[in-house]
């Protein structure tokens, strides 16, 4: 049976709080068998963490949003209490990744410093609980990149993601000069032309560091995009069909080669 993984989905949502055990067992019925599911903040993060312990199919992944810091970052202080809280809930063998940290300049919510600090912070969890670190950005890859370089070049890199990967051939080279995996969603098969420059970078990813998602409820894959209410896990197989046909690949060969990079990425077990 072909089987998936959805690296980055949001299961805690508020669409999914009537239906998520339903919407968990039509992405296993689908061949999708394992998903991590996002932390946001606090709360969604052991959100998260309750989801990974109720159902075996989901993993968890715990971090602070840069669009939620603002919210977040009062009872910090001056970042140790941020570390010792997430520190504490990698601890669960559920929690997979510290994420979804990053850096966001399409909205306006937190200022460009405090993004960079903070994700300099999640890199800094990442080290000491030993997790990957799933890395949000949007409309800023310099800021991001700068902060990345330099806190590597002080500290150390750390294994990461760019999840819902939005960026050109530069972009990419730069993320994987740094040693980040590189994850696509359903933007990828948007026909925009915007998004022309993002599948140009499909073919370019080494096979062992490519990963698929679906960043539901959002980001609908073609050719379901507008027609249905919600983007849900199961849909990762639309996604992972357009990368493998890109890439000239059989689904089999492409869908069992993204679901061990997952596995080896998050350190699961394989089963």
């Amino acid at each position: 049976m072909k089987m998936l993984f959805d690296t980055h989905c949001h299961l805690d949502d508020e669409s999914f709080a009537g239906d998520v055990r339903n919407v968990i067992a039509q992405a296993r019925s689908a061949g999708v068998t394992r998903m991590l599911t996002q932390g946001t903040s606090i709360s969604s993060s052991l959100d998260c963490i309750a989801l990974a312990e109720e159902f075996p199919e989901v993993y968890a992944a715990a971090a602070i949003h840069p669009n939620c810091l603002m919210e977040e970052i009062p009872r910090f202080g001056d970042g140790s209490v941020f570390l010792e809280i997430f520190s504490q809930m990698a601890k669960n063998p559920r929690v997979r990744a510290v994420g979804e940290t990053g850096v966001d300049l399409y909205w306006h919510d937190t200022p460009i410093e405090i993004q960079k600090q903070y994700l300099a912070l999640h890199f800094e969890l990442a080290r000491r609980t030993k997790l990957p670190v799933v890395i949000h950005c949007r409309d800023a890859e310099e800021p991001l990149l700068e902060t990345a370089r330099k806190d590597f070049e002080k500290n150390g890199p750390v294994p990461g993601v760019i999840h819902s990967f939005s960026g050109d051939l530069t972009f990419l080279r730069a993320c994987l000069d740094l040693g980040f995996h590189i994850s696509y969603s359903g933007s990828v098969t948007f026909k925009n032309k915007c998004f022309d420059s993002v599948r140009e970078t499909v073919c370019e990813v080494p096979l062992d560091r490519i990963l698929v998602e679906t960043d539901s409820p959002y980001l609908t894959p073609m050719p379901f995009r507008g027609k249905i209410r919600r983007n849900t896990p199961e849909y990762v197989q639309h996604t992972a069909r357009f990368l493998a046909e890109m890439r000239g690949m059989s689904e089999e060969e492409f869908f069992a080669q993204t679901t061990h990079n997952a596995l080896k990425f998050l350190g699961i077990t394989e089963s």
